[in-house]
């Protein structure tokens, strides 16, 4: 269908793939040993250390067998072919192949990284609320 290869054309441009792979990675590094031995309370041995990298690649494996880009792109089509017309899509295509777009394309992993990080220092400072939050209901709940 020529939507379809349409779709895949603007989902090449915007190079969806790479953005997908560095999600899986993201989550990956963000289970890390500190948030573990946060968990536990305590230091790791280097034994625990190499436990939790086994559990890291555990978890980016399951992760890229359920969120591959192999698993999804049919998915994606799909997704984008019911929500675009074909002359909207050669609209967006045509944004991508111009230097503002292959721009956008260059500067977006920068942009969701950074984005990222401002999200990550909002929920940290909001931290102790959630958990104050956490403990008031689990005390609640206790009481019933």
């Amino acid at each position: 269908m020529a939507i379809d290869s349409k779709v895949e054309e603007f989902m090449q441009l915007t190079r969806l793939d790479e953005t997908l792979n560095r999600s899986v990675a993201l989550t990956k590094s963000r289970v890390t040993a500190d948030a573990i031995q946060e968990l536990m309370g305590t230091k790791l041995t280097p034994e625990a250390e190499r436990a939790v990298e086994q559990y890291q690649d555990k978890v980016a494996l399951v992760m890229s067998d359920a969120i591959g880009w192999e698993k999804l792109k049919p998915a994606y089509v799909e997704l984008f072919s019911a929500a675009y017309t074909e002359s909207e899509l050669d609209d967006i295509i045509a944004f991508y192949k111009s230097p503002t777009g292959r721009s956008m394309v260059a500067k977006n992993p920068l942009l969701m990284t950074k984005a990222a990080e401002i999200m990550q220092q909002r929920m940290a400072e909001a931290q102790p609320e959630l958990q104050k939050l956490v403990r008031e209901f689990v005390s609640e709940q206790a009481k019933n």
